[in-house]
């Protein structure tokens, strides 16, 4: 196949025509490539669905201004919540930890919460042409004020040591990261300054509530200990490291006494 970028794009403009052509009902024209090749591209191109039955799956699919740099930049960090999403899968895969699970959780919920509000308010985007269904409240900045203020709970109360500066420091950008989302979503003509303001609250007032039912009303009553005793569980090694105070450092003397230990034997 020819390597030619005028090539493609003519092969390109052919193939739209012919799908064109075939949902009017029109006969498609088509320039032969060879004995036979209109009438097999052809009967390819009848194979098309009507582009008015068509739709996208437009979950990494942002819009901004072209030639903006800041836009541009913006259009990177409005896509946080995606990459979040596989960060928290890959850890809990990874670790098999209920820590991160539960909070994951929570984010799913969040989420179920927010497209019900959506559905109850109805109130549109600020344009008809940048993103699909209702604008308020929205939805990245609920995600990221969840994700921004259940991390600093965990840091400041779990996580780390209390007053510790890598918790002061991490607290900070968590924050600013999730500023910065939300204000993407204005900047982007996503949503109105309203709808980024409600889904803030909404995810901040939602983080709270679901971490302290999760870590001081479920975990009093025995259920992750009863979870990660149970025998499906044991199998796979899941853990709970919620009540570790410093896990960085629990986790660095373990390694440093296994190191020892590997030392020792090559002794």
């Amino acid at each position: 196949m020819s390597s030619d970028p005028a090539a493609a794009t003519l092969r390109q403009r052919k193939f739209m025509e012919a799908a064109l052509s075939a949902a009017s009902g029109k006969a498609p024209q088509l320039e032969p490539a060879g004995p036979g090749a209109a009438t097999g591209f052809a009967g390819a191109a009848s194979k098309i669905p009507p582009h008015h039955t068509l739709t996208s799956l437009s979950i990494t699919h942002v819009q901004f201004v072209q030639g903006d740099l800041v836009s541009e930049f913006l259009a990177y960090v409005t896509l946080s919540p995606m990459a979040l999403v596989c960060t928290f899968v890959s850890v809990i895969l990874i670790t098999r930890d209920m820590k991160p699970a539960v909070m994951f959780a929570g984010q799913l919920a969040n989420e179920a919460v927010n497209q019900m509000l959506k559905r109850l308010v109805k109130e549109a985007r600020p344009t008809e042409y940048l993103g699909d269904g209702y604008g308020m409240p929205s939805s990245h900045s609920q995600f990221m004020a969840y994700f921004a203020t259940y991390t600093i709970l965990l840091l400041n109360r779990r996580g780390v040591v209390p007053g510790d500066t890598i918790s002061h420091v991490a607290s900070v950008l968590v924050v600013v990261w999730a500023a910065l989302v939300v204000y993407s979503r204005v900047h982007l003509y996503y949503h109105t300054w309203q709808q980024v303001v409600a889904g803030t609250i909404c995810g901040t007032m939602f983080a709270l509530g679901y971490y302290f039912f999760a870590n001081k009303f479920l975990r009093s009553t025995g259920l992750f200990e009863w979870f990660v005793d149970h025998p499906w569980a044991r199998a796979v090694h899941v853990r709970d490291t919620y009540s570790i105070p410093d896990l960085a450092t629990f986790d660095w003397e373990m390694w440093q006494q296994y190191r020892k230990l590997g030392q020792g034997k090559n002794d």
